[in-house]
């Protein structure tokens, strides 16, 4: 499966930078993830026709459907079955998500009703996806 993290970037804080690229590194063996961090994103922009077409475009709300580990594992693996072989997962603006947007998003997720940076929702976002995949390969990662 290829993931494209999508997400509105102004600051960039090494140390979460450094998580990152271990959980990139991480998820390396089990799917294709990339982060594309756009700098000027104005509201009526939606995410570049080359990262979405074909793809599942799923944003990230406060209001999103909420998982457990277990659940969006099950859901990853619903996706992959139904075909789903490209997943964009979209991280708004510091003011939301661009208006743009909404009417690309087929799914609305959520990490949590709290409010967190762009370059924090992208590590939590990438710890849930290597977790996930540690769950359905029977890893040793995720402790239930």
């Amino acid at each position: 499966m290829k993931i494209s993290v999508v997400c509105f970037q102004k600051n960039r804080h090494a140390e979460l930078e450094a998580a990152e690229g271990e959980y990139l590194k991480r998820l390396a063996a089990r799917a294709r993830v990339e982060v594309h961090p756009i700098a000027r994103w104005k509201d009526g922009d939606g995410v570049p026709e080359r990262l979405c077409k074909g793809a599942h475009v799923v944003g990230l709300y406060v209001g999103g459907k909420q998982y457990t580990s277990e659940k969006l594992a099950q859901h990853l693996q619903d996706l992959m079955n139904q075909g789903r072989s490209h997943l964009v997962l979209v991280i708004g603006a510091a003011e939301g998500m661009p208006a743009g947007v909404e009417r690309q998003v087929q799914e609305r997720w959520s990490l949590s009703p709290l409010t967190f940076s762009h370059q924090l929702a992208r590590l939590l976002v990438l710890e849930a996806l290597y977790r996930s995949f540690d769950i359905l390969g029977g890893g040793r990662y995720h402790k239930a």
